[in-house]
């Protein structure tokens, strides 16, 4: 985990124990009360921001990977033709040159179909 993430963890925690603390010993001083009414939730909201930033750019990294992949082996998601040559019995898997399978058939595809 980056030191971004365990921050992040700490804040939550620290909040949970704050409200805690609020609502079993009736605690709320005028410090505390600012704290865990104002400084809190904007902690939180920062964080959730953050997170949903970070959330996308890994769904982002996966489909320009997933692309790559389909662009590579010719596989298309949307079901275009596949282009020429040995295909791997995986979809999106990307095979040696060198590897001997034999060619498929146009009648495996329109089994599918």
């Amino acid at each position: 985990m980056e030191r971004k993430e365990i921050v992040e963890q700490s804040a939550m925690i620290a909040i949970i124990v704050a409200w805690l603390v609020r609502i079993f010993t009736g605690y709320d001083a005028l410090w505390f009360h600012v704290l865990i009414y104002w400084v809190a939730p904007v902690a939180l909201v920062v964080i959730l921001v953050v997170r949903w930033r970070r959330v996308h750019e890994g769904f982002e990294f996966s489909r320009k990977i997933v692309d790559e992949q389909h662009r590579m082996t010719g596989a298309n998601v949307v079901g275009e033709r596949r282009a020429p040559g040995p295909q791997s019995p995986y979809p999106g898997a990307i095979l040696p040159d060198h590897l001997d399978l034999p060619e498929s058939t146009d009648e495996s595809d329109e089994q599918r179909e």
